[in-house]
């Protein structure tokens, strides 16, 4: 059922933010509504929508233009005659509105229209192998699709992998492996470079990207455990090459520069003792200048204003290159 944010979704509640030392300034955290059931995924669809995953209830909610929020825009199902999904982890929208998401119940790539919430199945396994998990995803500038299956995967056993499906073919090519649990990624502005979460190192990780579309080697760009406790979950990039990474463990979003310094550190509220934080992040607006945060830690959604705007994502709405078109 629609509800608007006065109602449901409370009043604005208006959080300061810890701010690490060298920040430009303080921020201001905006909770746009509670209740949620282990909000993840954030994606923006360039015309005043915001979609979300709630993994705990296997639910997608929708943040409307006018302000209203339905917690369950569409629910999951077993039958795919109900729903063309089960379970939504990580969304992002491509540049003719349909969504791309991370189904961890199917353990595959989904796509749905969100005009007919009719779907189909994208891709769901490589070389005759099943997929694991999906949970992040991101398209390169030519519509080639690359996303993290961490399931099963960790310290002691870092079989991790990063999948891409190529534009057109779908062609499922695995790309990277080895990794404790690769979780959010990000391309740089050239699409020279692809950032990812390597959670249960507690550190960020950077590939270069062949002109095959390949993966280099993995390289180490950030380590993130001088912080504390471990598990970087999500990741944004905004125009001046920073990344903005939420930090499950230490219940923060971090800013790290392109040398793979933190520049700033925002911490978010959350419920003592329940030991989340938050798990992913969206630039969006008209000006990519507005934040949106998914956060298990108080079961809410929070956004604030950046300085900097966001990177627009490759074939997402606020890209205006036309290249690539999926299939």
């Amino acid at each position: 059922m629609d509800i608007s944010l006065a109602g449901a979704c409370a009043a604005l509640a208006v959080c300061l933010l810890a701010v690490a030392p060298g920040a430009a300034e303080e921020a201001r955290l905006e909770k746009v509504c509670g209740d949620l059931k282990f909000p993840e995924g954030p994606a923006w669809d360039g015309r005043g929508t915001l979609y979300l995953s709630n993994c705990a209830a296997d639910t997608i909610s929708r943040l409307a233009p006018d302000g209203s929020f339905t917690f369950e825009w569409m629910k999951g199902s077993e039958s795919p005659e109900v729903s063309p999904f089960r379970k939504t982890n990580g969304i992002t929208v491509f540049r003719d509105g349909s969504l791309f998401i991370c189904d961890y119940g199917l353990n595959a790539i989904v796509r749905i229209d969100p005009a007919t919430k009719k779907g189909e199945v994208y891709a769901d396994r490589c070389d005759g192998q099943p997929f694991k998990g999906p949970n992040d995803l991101a398209f390169d500038p030519h519509g080639n699709l690359y996303f993290t299956d961490p399931v099963g995967s960790g310290r002691e056993n870092p079989v991790g992998c990063v999948y891409r499906v190529e534009a057109g073919t779908r062609r499922v090519t695995r790309v990277a492996e080895g990794m404790a649990f690769p979780n959010g990624l990000a391309f740089t502005a050239d699409a020279k470079h692809l950032y990812v979460c390597e959670s249960q190192q507690n550190r960020i990780v950077r590939f270069a990207v062949g002109a095959d579309g390949s993966l280099g080697r993995m390289e180490p760009f950030a380590d993130l455990s001088p912080d504390g406790p471990g598990e970087p979950d999500g990741m944004a990039m905004d125009e001046a090459g920073n990344l903005w990474v939420t930090h499950f463990g230490a219940h923060s979003v971090l800013v790290i520069d392109p040398s793979g310094s933190i520049i700033r550190r925002i911490e978010v509220p959350h419920t003592e003792g329940n030991g989340y934080g938050p798990t992913n992040i969206e630039f969006a607006g008209p000006d990519l200048k507005t934040v949106y945060i998914t956060d298990p830690g108080s079961a809410a959604l929070f956004r604030m204003r950046s300085d900097a705007a966001g990177l627009p994502l490759f074939c997402s709405p606020m890209d205006r290159r036309k290249d690539g078109e999926p299939r």
